[in-house]
């Protein structure tokens, strides 16, 4: 009897061992398909992975250009606080030498008014001593013709 077990604990065996083996196949090759899936996904992140590389360093060109555009920008704005300042301080001469001006015109107005007055002042006295002396030289003339 134990001749005739044996053949078939073996058949047993056999065929536990190709379930076995058969199992592991069909385990690795769903391993081989998910490998597969992972580098075809490994793949396409590499390229995400380059593309957003690329839109990080135009980025950083872009921030460094915003960033010298504003260093700039902020040179440009402290000449113009400065040429800001200049004109202020020039502006308040002009308008320190504009009111001086201005005072010295009105000054000038009043001596100007007062010579006029003193002008006509010494012309209606010219005209009162050119009306006396014409009355003097008639008569004068009135006395020596008589």
């Amino acid at each position: 009897m134990k001749s005739r077990i044996l053949p078939i604990l073996n058949a047993i065996g056999c065929l536990v061992l190709t379930g076995l083996v058969v199992a592991q196949w069909t385990k690795e090759r769903s391993h081989l398909g998910d490998i597969q899936q992972l580098q075809s996904q490994l793949v396409i992140s590499k390229q995400k992975l380059a593309d957003e590389f690329k839109k990080s360093a135009a980025l950083e060109k872009d921030i460094a250009a915003l960033k010298e555009s504003i260093e700039l920008n902020r040179k440009d704005s402290e000449q113009a606080a400065v040429v800001m300042i200049d004109q202020s301080r020039q502006t308040e001469q002009f308008q320190t030498e504009l009111n001086t001006a201005r005072e010295q015109i009105k000054t000038w107005e009043a001596a100007i008014s007062e010579r006029d007055a003193k002008i006509r002042q010494l012309n209606a006295d010219v005209i009162a001593t050119r009306e006396r002396l014409d009355v003097a030289i008639s008569k004068l003339k009135a006395a020596g013709a008589r």
